[in-house]
């Protein structure tokens, strides 16, 4: 209050002093908002609102996610409707710690009607089979599938999910894995969308697995996944198989645009035409990397560990191992080994690349320990980032 006063005190003093030479300030053309100097003028209230006081001190937010979480429920005075509603998942099974996570992943849920909205929607998944336990899991795991949950919207999916998924511990991860599966029109989108991956010869199991363990698939609309397979045949990758599944996977989680810049960065590599085909049909995987990680991997597979370009084609997996944590330490130990004449049998870096790493550490470092101790130590600072502590040129071969 009192900085506004000086602000308008201020600003009186130097229009004062202006319209000694200018008129244009004179009285008759300024007109000051009259609250500026009056005592009535007040900043916004610093009282905390009931709501906030209320999730911090009954439900146990902190005071930052209790200001986010009360967007939406600014308007509760009283605790008797955020009470019923944590009464009514306490009486369900519900924690304190679960009611939390769901009111931090949905805070609009303390708005609902306990008798007209929650308790019709808890009675519809118990009657159709689902135990209690199984209810706590999929609304802590995803507080909004309470959104779209009604009898007549949850039932038909349910029944035509069953043959996919077969139990209802599944059914109950699909809904809590991916809410689009409940959020998208069944007849349209949903329904649609599976029937189109069966005739593209895709298994049952398949489609269980990208019902609960893949997100926005099945709920994608049915034009996208009918010019994603498109893309898929023409890569060659057989509809149905393992590898259709990986590639539909890659493709969904990347526009046109992004798939194309990632085989133009293949070529950009080496890779002929051919042998990004042949890499991608091996591998779809490959097209979910970043442009960043892909080309860093493919320049150092190339120019570092002497890899060709046929070879790497036809082991694209090596371009899904980590750089810095296993392609470099491990090049770094095959390079050493090499320079003092121990390492004489040419080997596939992809065959070392895939050990295990206590198969690799047996066999590349401790079987070579006498005659390079300090090998482990290089593999360890390598596999850190860090700058070995032994420079190459210093590492003794001990006869």
């Amino acid at each position: 209050m009192l900085s506004i006063r000086r602000s308008s005190i201020s600003l009186l003093q130097f229009l004062h002093s202006s319209s000694k030479s200018s008129t244009i300030f004179c009285s008759a053309h300024l007109q000051i908002p009259f609250f500026l100097f009056t005592s009535k003028a007040e900043l916004p209230s610093t009282e905390t609102p009931f709501i906030v006081e209320y999730l911090i001190n009954s439900v146990g937010l902190s005071p930052e996610k209790a200001i986010k979480a009360s967007k939406f429920s600014a308007h509760i005075k009283s605790p008797a409707q955020p009470d019923s509603v944590r009464h009514f998942f306490k009486q369900h099974g519900f924690t304190e710690a679960d009611i939390k996570r769901i009111i931090l992943g949905h805070s609009r849920i303390l708005c609902a009607r306990v008798d007209s909205t929650l308790k019709p929607k808890f009675e519809g998944l118990s009657n159709l089979g689902f135990s209690e336990i199984q209810i706590v899991k999929l609304v802590t795991g995803s507080p909004l599938t309470l959104n779209y949950m009604n009898f007549y919207n949850v039932f038909p999916r349910i029944e035509f999910l069953r043959s996919f998924l077969g139990s209802n511990d599944r059914i109950m991860k699909a809904f809590s894995h991916d809410v689009s599966l409940l959020a998208r029109s069944f007849e349209k989108v949903i329904k649609p969308n599976i029937i189109f991956l069966t005739e593209c010869k895709v298994s049952d199991a398949i489609i269980g697995c990208m019902l609960t363990e893949v997100r926005s698939i099945i709920g994608r609309p049915l034009s996208f996944l009918k010019a994603a397979v498109k893309r898929i045949d023409e890569l060659g990758i057989p509809r149905g198989s393992w590898m259709f599944y990986q590639a539909l996977r890659s493709l969904c989680s990347n526009t046109s645009e992004q798939v194309d810049a990632k085989i133009k960065l293949l070529g950009g590599l080496g890779f002929s035409e051919t042998e990004v085909s042949s890499a991608i049909r091996k591998q779809p995987y490959i097209l979910s990397l970043s442009e960043k990680n892909l080309h860093e991997t493919g320049k150092f597979l190339v120019k570092e560990a002497g890899c060709d370009h046929s070879y790497l084609s036809s082991h694209p997996n090596i371009f899904t191992f980590s750089l810095s944590k296993r392609l470099v330490p491990r090049n770094q130990v095959l390079k050493l080994l090499k320079t003092k004449g121990i390492l004489k049998k040419k080997l596939g870096f992809y065959n070392v690349s895939s050990m295990s790493e206590r198969k690799f550490v047996e066999k590349f470092i401790f079987r070579y320990k006498e005659k390079m101790p300090e090998l482990h130590d290089v593999y360890l600072s390598a596999s850190a980032g860090e700058i070995p502590s032994v420079p190459p040129s210093e590492l003794k071969v001990l006869q």
